[in-house]
């Protein structure tokens, strides 16, 4: 967990931003931030709700999607600890492993990477290309090897600190209290978003991994005043492994920087039933509806997270849980890179 040093010796001349809520905490600008809000006005005639899109499939181009705005709180705390390598995990195709890879080459730091499923046979495409591109050493682990993943990735950076480097250790999708403070911003992003538009959402929705997203987003809820009802879509494991993980975040968070606050997620707010056959793999249903979609309103989802959790919101809307009419804000968390390994089965279905 994240100490409360301040970062003020930080390297003079490199754009550090204070936390809005944590002046001991620092902020690199990576994103592009805010990200808009689009309303898809034809789909919304389509489904029945008044449908709004949070584009953080926009927060950049290769340095894209949500795990950015973990970084720009985490790879600080890296420097000022004075790191020069990065080390993180996630499966081969991880959207999280190829957003640190770039950010951390951006700040000079090198990179290594434990990969779930890497084998010498796995296809250089998507993000495992972008990782080779950026030149980071990557570890092969196998499904029983990443259940210990810490464990080994810790073991790694002793590794390197006994050969005089400075190793620092990113979490799965950068899902700590320090990395969910981005989120805990991007709610303070909706909340004045929601103001401009004169539009108060009913319902949010977001795919859920690691829990680092939801877990922020719930926090910055509470401090920041958004009133609608807050789902997740697991896209990993079931309701319940999912609501611990976005609970245990939250309970670092409140450790570390909220002592008064109270959000927490019910198994009941966490959409079950939309893994399918498992982490990384998508059905031809799946692809069907990426297809669609993309016609429809040119929106471009990812088989991964994105997918899933729009089949969670459109769940919603069939069981009348989010009412005709009502406001419904799906928050986009990028990972378009992972769509390309599939592209041989997509062109199938065209």
């Amino acid at each position: 967990m994240a100490p409360k040093e301040s970062f003020a010796t930080f390297e003079p001349g490199r754009k550090i931003i204070p936390m809005f809520t944590e002046p001991n905490v620092a902020r690199i600008e990576l994103a592009r931030l805010p990200t808009p809000i689009d309303h898809l006005e034809t789909l919304s005639r389509e489904i029945g709700v008044n449908l709004h899109i949070k584009r953080d499939d926009l927060t950049g181009s290769a340095l894209s999607g949500n795990k950015v705005r973990k970084l720009e709180y985490l790879l600080p705390h890296a420097l000022a600890l004075g790191a020069d390598t990065v080390i993180s995990c996630g499966g081969v195709q991880s959207n999280h492993c190829r957003a640190t890879a770039l950010a951390a080459r951006r700040l000079g730091l090198d990179v290594e990477l434990f990969l779930r499923g890497l084998e010498p046979d796995s296809p250089t495409e998507g993000n495992l290309f972008l990782d080779k591109l950026l030149g980071s050493v990557t570890h092969s682990l196998t499904a029983a090897e990443y259940m210990e993943r810490n464990g080994i990735m810790h073991q790694r950076a002793e590794e390197l600190q006994a050969r005089g480097r400075q190793a620092y250790v990113i979490p799965e999708g950068g899902s700590n209290a320090l990395g969910s403070l981005g989120y805990v911003r991007c709610m303070h992003e909706i909340v004045e978003q929601q103001k401009e538009r004169g539009i108060a959402f009913d319902h949010l929705v977001c795919a859920t991994g690691s829990g680092g997203t939801l877990a922020g987003l719930l926090a910055g809820a509470e401090i920041h005043g958004f009133s609608g009802r807050i789902w997740g879509v697991p896209v990993s494991g079931n309701a319940e492994i999912a609501a611990r993980c976005v609970n245990r975040v939250l309970h670092d968070l409140r450790s570390s920087f909220f002592s008064d606050l109270k959000a927490h997620i019910p198994p009941e707010n966490m959409l079950d039933g939309h893994v399918g056959s498992g982490y990384g793999r998508a059905s031809d249903e799946d692809l069907e509806r990426i297809r669609d979609l993309a016609i429809m309103t040119g929106l471009i989802l990812d088989p991964v997270y994105t997918n899933k959790a729009f089949g969670g919101l459109l769940r919603l809307i069939r069981e009348r849980t989010a009412a005709p009419d009502s406001a419904v804000l799906f928050v986009h968390t990028g990972g378009i890179f992972g769509l390309f390994p599939f592209a041989g089965r997509l062109e199938k279905l065209l």
